[in-house]
Formats: structure tokens, sequence, C-alpha cells
């Protein structure tokens, strides 16, 4: 037993929050009775949050007082979740362009509000302002979806994370010994084999409840053990995939080496935790407590079930920075059934990836990244790492990382499959490198397209 996650759990985490004046506590246990509220009742209370948010953000903000008037609408025309589609979506530019205009004018002081920048992987940074009592909501909501991976808080996490930040002073480690509970890092940006030897040996000194990380990252670290310690077992409660598309031959090579499920969960920086894998791994439950989720198609209609749909939110929470209708720029499949697990939580199929990482075909057609690198990676041998780049309609170029046996078989699949997938008049070129590029965060991209989107 662990006596530091009990004491943890039982004493520090509420005496912490306690300190700092935080709810999430409070929010945490009501979401887990109310997970399993009628699909009704869910729906009625995510009505009432949207309307108080629409009417706060026409009152208060300059932003969307001037897209109400400019479509001769007032806050009681949007009653409906459905209503919401009188709205225009809301872009990455409008929050980079008019930033200043959507801040809430009940809160002027931008020093008491939680500020979240995104990398900009997609080619547009941004920056949104959140409330306390919002930030404290959605910490409710993630506990509540990482303890479906199997760990409960107070328990030992270690992180394959890009750039991480381990505070060194002594209230910092104080801080992360007993509440926090991250003890080992694996810097994605340094996974370089002495690196992950290290960071082998203080699972093994110390098995850590979670393995927490970037998709890619984590299965790039089971690469590492089983081929460089396949006697090794290191056999966490659960294991939390995040930040990326979490691919299913990755997926299968994590539980494998880990002999663990692995939870996959979806989010942003904008708007927090979307949606997650449940004990059951039967889809990605939507985060209806703080969040109403749209997926829409070009037109901006809602789509069917089974079709692809870019990932339209509403957040229902946040009074300092309203986000009404916020094209995120993935795109997801709802699902057509319920979960086995009992919760009535609506659930994704699967998330498609980024609108930027569809490709687009000479016929118009739109194949998702996810389906491309699965569909590379598992009919094409002798590839360590790939990386899909399309430069423009009929123009491919291929960033490989060689296995020892690369040869012109190799190149001879990539072409077939360029002539299957893209048609006969696509061309591509090979560039050979060591490893992928990743980005600042420490992420990884692996279809890249440069043709302009249509949504």
């Amino acid at each position: 037993m662990d006596i530091i996650a009990f004491f943890s759990r039982n004493f520090i985490v509420p005496f912490w929050a306690k300190y700092e004046h935080s709810d999430y506590l409070r929010y945490y246990h009501q979401m887990l009775k109310t997970q399993y509220d009628s699909l009704d009742v869910i729906i009625s209370r995510q009505t009432s949050k949207m309307r108080e948010i629409v009417s706060h953000a026409y009152n208060t903000c300059n932003f969307w007082r001037e897209r109400f008037d400019s479509l001769n609408l007032k806050p009681d025309d949007i009653r409906e979740l459905q209503d919401l589609r009188k709205l225009p979506i809301l872009t990455k530019v409008d929050l980079r362009t008019r930033l200043d205009d959507m801040i809430s004018s009940s809160y002027s002081d931008l020093s008491k509000l939680t500020l979240f920048t995104t990398s900009g992987s997609t080619g547009v940074s941004v920056k949104v302002y959140a409330d306390d009592a919002c930030t404290q909501i959605k910490r409710g909501a993630i506990l509540r979806s990482d303890e479906w991976t199997g760990w409960r808080q107070g328990e030992r996490i270690a992180a394959i994370w890009g750039n991480p930040k381990h505070r060194k002073d002594f209230f910092g480690i104080m801080r992360n010994l007993f509440l926090e509970r991250y003890y080992a890092f694996l810097d994605t940006l340094k996974m370089d084999e002495h690196s992950m030897e290290e960071f082998t040996k203080q699972l093994l000194r110390y098995p850590p409840s979670m393995l927490f990380g970037h998709a890619h990252s984590l299965y790039l670290y089971a690469k590492f053990l089983r081929a460089k310690f396949p006697d090794v077992k290191i056999k966490p409660h659960g294991i939390l995939s995040t930040c990326m598309v979490l691919h299913d031959f990755e997926r299968r090579l994590i539980s494998e080496v880990f002999d663990c499920r692995v939870t996959n969960r979806y989010g942003c920086e904008e708007v927090s935790l979307i949606a997650s894998d449940c004990e059951c791994g039967e889809g990605l439950h939507t985060n209806t407590d703080t969040l109403y989720i749209e997926l829409v198609n070009q037109l901006g209609e809602p789509v069917k079930t089974g079709e692809p749909g870019a990932v339209v939110v509403t957040d229902l929470c946040n009074k300092a920075m309203p986000m009404i209708r916020y094209n995120v720029g993935d795109t997801a499949i709802w699902a057509d059934r319920k979960c086995s697990c009992g919760r009535t939580l609506p659930l994704f199929e699967r998330i498609e990836g980024r609108v930027a990482d569809y490709v687009v075909t000479e016929q118009g057609e739109y194949i998702s990244g996810i389906s491309l690198t699965e569909n590379f990676a598992c009919m094409v041998d002798d590839i360590i790492q790939l990386q899909i780049v399309q430069e423009d309609v009929n123009r491919f170029t291929f960033n490989i990382v060689k296995a020892p046996n690369f040869g012109e078989k190799t190149v001879n699949q990539i072409r077939n499959l360029v002539q299957q997938r893209f048609g006969n008049n696509a061309t591509f070129d090979c560039v050979f490198m060591e490893k992928i590029p990743m980005e600042k965060s420490g992420k990884y991209r692996f279809c890249i397209s440069k043709v302009k989107k249509d949504f």
C-alpha cells in the first residue's frame, strides 16, 4: 500500500484545496454523480448554462454585443442549444485580432485571471483568459476522467512530456511530493537512449501508478523498452495518452509492453478537457459539464452519426472570456451507441485529428491524417518513423527515418500507396533524416497539409 498516496488523498489534498480556496473537489464529487444522469437532464443542465453564458457575453463583451447586433439578435433569441447555430463560428483569427474586446468587463483585472496560450502548432497561436471558478470546475472534470484510467488521486505519476516544468525550490518539491505526485519526467525534446535508460531506472525503483504523456512519445518509449529491455516489467495501474491523436497501432504496442489499458484523453488549451475514454474503452465520453459540443461539416451544418465533422465548442463556464461556437481546429466522429459503463455522457467514436492534417485529393476528397498515417505505417516495411507533408494537391514529401533494411522495395510500396490513395497524377519525394522534427511543445505531427481547407 502506498502510504503517501493514502495520506495525500485523504488529508493533504483536501487541506490544500481549502488553503487555495478551491472548490474543484466539490465539483469532482458532484460530477461523479451527474455522469449517470439521463440525457434529458444533461441537456437541460447544458441549456441553462448556455443561456446564462450567452446573456453574460452580450451584456459584458464588446465583441459579442457587436456580433449579436450585426445579426439583429438578442440573447433571448438563443433559448435552445440548437439556436446557437444562428451565430457564426468563432475562429482562431477572431481570438487573435479581437482579444481585448472578447474579455468581459466584469473581469477587468487580468492579473486575477488564468492565461492559457496555445503552442500555435496549426499555424495560429492564441490566448484565452479564464476566471477562477471556471478553472476549478474544469479541474474537477479532469480529475474525474483521469481516474477512469485506474489511477487514483495521490498516487505516483511518471510523465513523458515536452518542456517539463518541475519546480526545484523547497515549496515546489513538497507540493510535488505530497500533492501532485509527479516524480519522474522524460523530456520529449530529449528522448535519446541515455535519457530513456535513466527514466527506466526511475520507474523500476519507484513504480508509477500512472504513466502520462504525448501519444507518440509513449509509443516511442514502449518501442525502446521492447527493443532494449524486453524482460523489464513496468506495469502501472493506468496509462493516459493526451495532446495528440492516439493511433490504433500505437495503442496496441503501448498496451502490450506495459500490460495495461491505454486511456485516450482529448482536449485543448483554450477549453481544457473535451472528451476521454473510460475504463470500458468504447469511445470518448464528451465533457458535457463544461462544454456544449457540435460536429459540423464544411457548410457549418451538423454531421450525421458516423461522419467526420469539425469540432465546435461552446464553453459553458468561462465568464471571463466567453467562447461561443469556437472551432477548435480538429475533427471527430459521433458514436451511435451508449457506453456499457452506464455513463450517459455522449460518445465520440474517435478523434480524426486536426483539420490542418487532412489531405485534399485532386477530386476534392478529404482523407484524414490519422487514417493515412496508420495506413502507411502498417503497409510500408522498414520505416521507423514517417511524416507525410502535402505540399500541394498532387505533390507530397515523405520525411523518413529508415530502418536498416530500407531499400527500393520500400520506395515501391510508398509509390503504390501514393497512387492508390492520391491518384496517378500524384508525385512524391523522400527526405531521409535521423528523427522526425518535433514542435516546440514536444509533440509530433505526422501528416501536414499545406493545401487550404474549406472547413
